[in-house]
């Protein structure tokens, strides 16, 4: 019997049928395309160019201008006003050293007007030794270079002593972590007292020179951007930086202060009430009219009421 005329079948992989092969393999079948375009129908082009369902609008998300860190720090801390004195202890002690003696000693940028970092007799150099074992400052030598009587070093350089003063403050968590062995290191990975006090050179590897691998606190630079300055009242008036009271930590926020000096908090440290006392520290003379204004706009956070303690939220 001929077999003209007869369809043939032939044998695909997978078990598969040759016949009716009409689209070629990928190819989405009509029942997926048709939903879907029914799914895209239901979303519209937004001016940016994003799609968004039909019927809803989008606004974009701005970081608040002013968000409550104080609420927000006292949430997260029990002790909020003993730890911030504790924190501020070496800052404090140094201030009051300063408006004592008249002397005042702080590592800054050169083009900074003010200190990042109040210096103690018992701050820290950068060969290992406090500064009360360097030279004593005269007014009269009009050098800042004082050497040490314990090392070699030429001159007192204040270097950071504690993971605080350089926000590493992860370190508290660490089980059986004792903070007095934490040091100040390179970005070689040795500590300052692995390298040379004069050139600063390292002396555990070919470092050529001290290069922090951490940022100010204060300002986020590099500690090689910063220098120690000693400096009387006098110097200090003439270059535009703070003494006497005005030389305190949070000199320009009471409440702060109050927490930096006996460690009291009096449990109503909002946004508002620290902006208010900022605002106050710079109020104009009689007859003279703030450039500050008192008002402020919708984007200032908003405390919400309630007891004097807790957590207080914030509404941008």
């Amino acid at each position: 019997m001929s077999s003209r005329g007869q369809k043939k079948t032939v044998a695909v992989p997978g078990g598969r049928s040759g016949r009716g092969r009409g689209r070629g393999r990928g190819q989405p079948s009509s029942e997926l395309v048709q939903r879907a375009s029914a799914v895209a129908a239901q979303f519209e082009k937004q001016p940016d160019g994003t799609l968004a369902p039909k019927g809803y609008t989008k606004r974009e998300v701005k970081a608040a201008k002013n968000y409550d860190v104080v609420s927000f720090a006292r949430a997260m801390n029990d002790d909020f006003g003993g730890r911030v004195k504790t924190l501020f202890d070496p800052e404090r002690e140094a201030a009051e050293d300063a408006i004592r003696s008249g002397l005042y000693i702080g590592w800054r940028c050169p083009e900074f007007k003010h200190d990042c970092q109040r210096v103690s007799k018992h701050s820290k150099c950068f060969c290992g030794h406090m500064l009360a074992n360097h030279e004593e400052f005269k007014a009269m030598s009009r050098t800042d270079r004082f050497k040490c009587g314990e090392c070699r070093c030429k001159a007192f350089q204040w270097i950071p002593s504690r993971f605080e003063d350089v926000g590493e403050f992860w370190f508290a968590r660490r089980r059986n972590f004792d903070p007095s062995t934490w040091r100040a290191k390179c970005k070689c990975k040795h500590t300052h007292e692995e390298h040379d006090p004069n050139n600063l050179n390292c002396k555990s590897c070919g470092c050529g020179r001290f290069i922090s691998n951490f940022l100010c606190a204060a300002c986020d630079k590099h500690w090689e951007e910063h220098r120690t300055y000693f400096e009387v009242e006098g110097e200090r008036k003439a270059r535009g930086l703070p003494v006497g009271e005005a030389y305190m930590p949070f000199h320009e926020i009471p409440s702060l202060k109050k927490m930096v000096i006996s460690g009291e908090d009096d449990g109503d440290m909002t946004w508002m009430k620290v902006q208010s006392e900022m605002d106050r520290a710079q109020l104009p003379a009689p007859g003279q009219q703030s450039q500050r204004g008192s008002q402020r706009g919708n984007d200032q956070p908003f405390p919400a009421g309630g007891s004097k303690t807790g957590f207080r939220p914030v509404y941008d």
